[in-house]
């Protein structure tokens, strides 16, 4: 039996959250959730091993570049997933250009699950 991927849906927003939650178990998933940083954090390094993260960095208590680099540095590393509005990173480009973003609009969802089986599927195969 395969085991199921474990990913971790970080934002501030509790609706987001759930909604996040349910379509990525719909997809045969196991989902977990972070409401700030300091959830982050505990789970990525001190919890259970994560397949993936998916992190809409603007989360109380922290500066966003901050947090993104100390996410780059994890070893191993665990691939990050930015889920947020680009606007906002288009001065890092070059800082975060390991990371994959998809903005936040109305169907974002659908372009999230792309994103997320398609980093699955390079990461199992590297």
């Amino acid at each position: 039996m395969e085991k199921k991927i474990k990913i971790l849906v970080a934002d501030r927003n509790q609706h987001v959250r759930e909604f996040l939650k349910r379509e990525l178990m719909a997809e045969g998933y196991r989902v977990r959730l972070a409401k700030n940083v300091q959830e982050v954090l505990k789970k990525v390094y001190h919890t259970e091993t994560l397949d993936l993260l998916i992190l809409d960095p603007d989360l109380p208590g922290t500066d966003k570049l901050a947090l993104l680099k100390k996410l780059q540095n994890r070893i191993p590393a665990l691939p990050v997933v930015v889920h947020t509005y680009l606007a906002d990173y288009n001065d890092y480009t070059n800082e975060l250009s390991k990371l994959a973003f998809v903005e936040k609009c109305g169907s974002s969802v659908e372009n999230l699950k792309k994103m997320v089986h398609e980093i699955l599927r390079k990461h199992k195969t590297s």
